[in-house]
C-alpha cells in the first residue's frame, strides 16, 4: 500500500473537491476559447532541466493549431504556464490550481510525474507528458507520454541479442536504471535466454563512497571485468557514457578484444548524432586534449566491440524545426532572450529532442480533440466543447486507438496500449566513416548507424549496411 506525504494528500483534496470555472470566452472568430496547461522547469535543482530551451515550440504548435481552419474550427487553445522547479509539491500546487481554474489539459510536467498525474486523474484532465520516465505513470489511464520511457528500449535490446543468436549475457546497469534491468532480465527469461551476470553500480562517485561502496575504489571496473569474463561474452552496459568508457577500457587492459570474442551492447535514450557519438569511446577531456587521432589497433578492437542502441536520428529538415523554436523562445509569453554577452561569440541555444516531445505532445492533444468533435453527437455549445476537450479518459484513448503519430522529427511513432511512446531505436556500429573533432582533428572511422528496428511486439532488426565487422 502507498502511503502519501500530507502535504500530497491534502493537493490532491483540494483538486477532488474544487469546482473547475468554467468561463465561456470567444475570440474574435466567434471561437470557443479553451485554457490549455504548460508545466516546465526553468530554474530549481532539477537535472537537464529543458524549459529555457524548448517552452518556445509548445507555442510554435498552438499557433499552427489556431491558423489551421480544418483542425478545431471551432476551438482556440490559450496557453498558461508555470515553473514547477522540477519539484512535485510546486507541480501539484499548479495542478490543482489550473483544474480550478477550468484548464482542459495538462502538457508536462518535466521530471517527476505520478503523482502529479494522480492528481489529474482525480478530476479526468488529459494530462501528456514530454519529459519523464516513470514507468508508474503508464497505469494511469488519463496519461500519455511522447518521450519514451527506458523500459521501451529492451524490445530493441532483445531483437538485436536474437538477431545475433546471443541467448547469453551480463548485464551491468546503474542504480538509475534498475527497473529497465529488471524488467531486461524478465523478458530475457521469458524468451529462454540467459543472464549470466545482473550486477548494479553507483555513477554518483560521492554517494558511492559514502556508503562505502566497491565502487569507489579505483579499481572497481577491473575487478568487475575479473569477476565476470569467465562466464560470459556479452554484456548490457545501462548506465552514463563516461562509466561505458572506463568498463571498456578496463575489458582493454586484461586483453578480451585481441580475438573479437567479448561484445558490449550499450543503451542510449538520447538521439544520435556525430557530435554525440563521440563520448561512447573517449572522454570529453581526451577529447579535448586531442591533437591527432589516435586510432591504434587496440583502439580499434576495442571500439568494435561495441554496438549502441539510440534514439534515430531526426530528418534533415528538423533543423529547420528548432530554428523556429529559438525564435518562439524568445516571444511572448517566455521571453527567454539571449544574453547580450553571447552576442558576439555567435552563440547558438542548443534545443534538445525534447522540444520535439512537447511539440508532438500539443498535436497529439489537438488531433484527438478535433477527432473527438467531429464525432459528437451533441450541439456545439461552450459547455459541450469544454466537456469533451477536458474528458481525459476519452482523449488519451483517441490516442491510443490510432496506434501511430507523425513526430515533427520526420518519424512515425508508435503508442502503446498506455499511451507511451515507443519511440524509434538505431544500432550503432564503428564503421569507416571521415569524422572532425574540431578543425584539425579527423579520424577516418566513427560510431554511425548501421541498422534500424522495426516496430512491434516481436521487432527484427533490418540491418541497412554489412553486418557488424567483429561478429562472431
Amino acid at each position: 500500500m502507498t502511503r502519501w506525504p500530507f502535504h500530497y494528500l491534502l493537493l490532491l483534496s483540494v483538486a477532488v473537491f474544487c469546482v473547475p470555472g468554467v468561463i465561456a470566452w470567444r475570440d474574435e472568430q466567434n471561437r470557443t476559447i479553451l485554457n490549455v496547461g504548460y508545466l516546465t522547469a526553468i530554474t530549481g535543482e532539477l537535472m537537464d532541466k529543458q524549459g529555457l530551451a524548448i517552452s518556445g515550440a509548445l507555442q510554435m504548435a498552438l499557433d499552427e493549431i489556431n491558423a489551421d481552419d480544418n483542425l478545431l474550427p471551432n476551438v482556440k487553445l490559450q496557453l498558461r504556464w508555470n515553473d514547477t522547479k522540477g519539484d512535485t509539491v510546486t507541480a501539484t500546487k499548479a495542478i490543482t490550481e489550473m483544474i480550478c481554474d477550468g484548464i482542459v489539459t495538462i502538457f508536462g510536467p518535466e521530471g517527476h510525474c505520478y503523482v502529479e498525474a494522480i492528481v489529474s486523474q482525480s478530476r479526468n484532465i488529459p494530462m501528456i507528458s514530454y519529459k519523464c520516465a516513470e514507468y508508474r505513470a503508464s497505469a494511469i489511464p488519463t496519461f500519455a507520454r511522447t518521450e519514451p520511457p527506458d523500459t521501451q528500449v529492451i524490445k530493441s535490446v532483445i531483437s538485436l541479442l536474437r538477431y545475433y543468436g546471443w541467448k547469453k549475457f551480463s548485464i551491468l546497469h546503474d542504480e538509475l536504471w534498475t527497473t529497465v534491468a529488471d524488467l531486461l532480465k524478465e523478458q530475457a527469461t521469458k524468451r529462454n535466454m540467459t543472464i549470466n551476470h545482473k550486477e548494479s553500480f553507483l555513477t554518483n562517485m560521492p554517494k558511492c563512497c559514502a556508503l562505502g561502496l566497491p565502487c569507489c575504489r579505483t579499481s572497481f571496473w577491473y575487478q568487475t571485468v575479473q569477476n565476470t569474463m569467465n562466464r560470459t561474452r556479452i554484456y548490457v552496459f545501462l548506465g552514463s557514457a563516461g562509466s561505458l568508457v572506463d568498463f571498456m577500457l578496463s575489458m582493454e587492459t586484461a586483453n578480451l578484444f585481441l580475438k573479437g570474442e567479448y561484445m558490449v551492447i550499450f543503451v542510449d535514450m538520447m538521439p544520435y548524432t556525430p557530435k554525440e557519438a563521440e563520448k561512447y569511446l573517449r572522454k570529453p577531456e581526451q577529447i579535448e586534449a586531442m591533437k591527432v587521432c589516435h586510432e591504434t589497433d587496440s583502439f580499434q578492437h576495442l571500439a568494435r566491440s561495441l554496438l549502441v542502441v539510440a534514439s534515430t536520428p531526426p530528418t534533415d529538415s528538423y533543423e529547420d524545426f528548432t530554428a523556429k523554436v529559438r525564435q518562439y523562445n524568445a516571444k511572448k509569453p517566455f521571453d527567454f532572450l539571449v544574453p547580450s554577452l553571447f552576442y558576439h561569440n555567435k552563440y547558438l541555444k542548443f534545443v534538445s529532442i525534447y522540444a520535439a516531445y512537447l511539440y508532438d505532445s500539443v498535436k497529439l492533444y489537438a488531433w484527438a480533440l478535433d477527432k473527438l468533435l467531429r464525432q459528437e453527437e451533441r450541439i456545439l455549445t461552450d459547455d459541450v466543447i469544454y466537456d469533451v476537450a477536458s474528458n481525459g479518459t476519452r482523449i488519451i484513448e483517441t490516442i491510443i486507438k490510432n496506434r501511430t503519430y507523425r513526430s515533427i522529427t520526420g518519424a512515425t511513432i508508435k503508442i502503446d496500449q498506455n499511451g507511451d511512446s515507443e519511440g524509434n531505436f538505431s544500432v550503432l556500429a564503428y564503421k569507416p566513416h571521415k569524422h572532425y573533432f574540431s578543425d584539425n582533428v579527423s579520424c577516418n572511422s566513427h560510431m554511425v548507424p548501421v541498422a534500424y528496428f522495426q516496430q512491434g511486439e516481436d521487432i527484427p532488426v533490418r540491418i541497412q549496411t554489412h553486418q557488424w565487422l567483429g561478429a562472431r
